[in-house]
């Protein structure tokens, strides 16, 4: 759960010929974004950095949609290492989401999912409620020890593989899991998705103001 710092400022020497090839890939390259076909209309961005970083960064990867008239819907602008995955029509994702703390702003991936042209939609505390019950922990536990989720498909079955943070990790001390696993079907995502329309509500995320379905289910 990395916090956003902003860095104190430095005065750094750069060197003619690092100028000069990033003169060269603005000029001849443009640094275009890479589009990588992920199906059923969606795609995934790569934006690469700038030639010019004083450190290596890594590349940012958002997520759209692409309708059959050519018209392209930016989805997420920031997806946790570019995982998602797709199956008629709906879509989970990994999406980095900006948030305020104790200390300030931060960012922390959370599980989205998407029938496009909709509105994304948060489906973690729908997915760790669920895992809180199929395994008997506490939702509001597993809610502030969730740090982490991969998601992947088997057998026509979405696998979320869940990471949370130890107890060593928090005050208490207690006993909890580092991972869980929890598999679902394509109707039951899309059933997470239906429920939006009484128990979600429209925001806006802090850092890109792209609009979402914050959807908050109750122990």
């Amino acid at each position: 759960m990395g916090r956003v710092t902003v860095p104190t400022m430095k005065l750094f020497q750069v060197s003619p010929s690092r100028i000069v090839l990033g003169l060269l890939c603005l000029g001849l390259t443009g640094c275009k974004t890479q589009t990588a076909l992920v199906g059923n209309g969606y795609e995934k961005v790569t934006h690469p950095t700038s030639p010019l970083s004083f450190e290596p960064e890594t590349p940012r990867i958002s997520f759209q949609f692409r309708e059959a008239s050519g018209k392209t819907i930016l989805i997420w602008p920031d997806i946790y290492g570019g995982d998602c995955v797709v199956q008629d029509g709906l879509a989970v994702f990994l999406g980095n989401k900006a948030y305020i703390d104790s200390d300030g702003k931060a960012i922390r991936p959370r599980l989205f999912a998407v029938k496009a042209p909709e509105l994304p939609t948060d489906i973690t505390d729908d997915v760790l409620w669920r895992w809180s019950k199929a395994t008997g922990k506490d939702f509001m536990e597993a809610e502030n020890r969730f740090n982490l989720a991969a998601v992947t498909q088997q057998n026509h079955r979405l696998e979320l593989h869940l990471e949370f943070l130890p107890g060593g990790m928090l005050t208490d001390g207690g006993d909890w899991p580092d991972a869980g696993e929890l598999p679902l079907d394509w109707k039951q995502v899309a059933a997470i998705l239906r429920a939006e329309k009484s128990l979600g509500a429209v925001q806006k995320d802090l850092r890109w103001h792209t609009p979402y379905i914050n959807l908050k289910v109750s122990p």
